[in-house]
């Protein structure tokens, strides 16, 4: 009858473990994705930055290229790139968070796994 528990919380705790782990995976990518979404934002910036004030820029908007003046466009990437920096910083305090929530499960395997060898003593 213990060994079933034990069995079952075993299970559930290695669950928990895979199911935390994944998340983290999932994080991660999610923070590569914004710090490239910045990264571009950042290059095309700086290339704007570059071009004369007579330069004609157009922004795409679904199937369309609307003209816009070159300050909007400059706005737009600055608040692009402060948003990413901010996604990022929120995606790494949900990574944090899971990791600790991983090392928890990981503990309470051990306790678990040490447990039941010393039931078994």
């Amino acid at each position: 009858m213990v060994d079933a528990e034990l069995k079952k919380a075993f299970t559930e705790l290695k669950v928990k473990s895979v199911e935390t782990t994944s998340r983290i995976n999932g994080v991660n990518n999610q923070i590569e994705q914004a710090k490239n979404r910045g990264k571009h934002a950042e290059l095309t910036l700086a290339e704007i930055r570059n071009c004369t004030e007579d330069t004609v820029f157009y922004e795409s908007l679904g199937r369309m290229f609307v003209l816009e003046p070159k300050e909007v466009i400059m706005n737009q990437l600055s608040s692009r790139i402060s948003g990413c920096k901010d996604s990022i910083s929120k995606f790494e305090e949900q990574k944090s968070y899971l990791s600790k929530n991983l090392k928890e499960s990981e503990n309470a395997i051990r306790e678990l796994i040490e447990s039941k060898k010393n039931l078994k003593i």
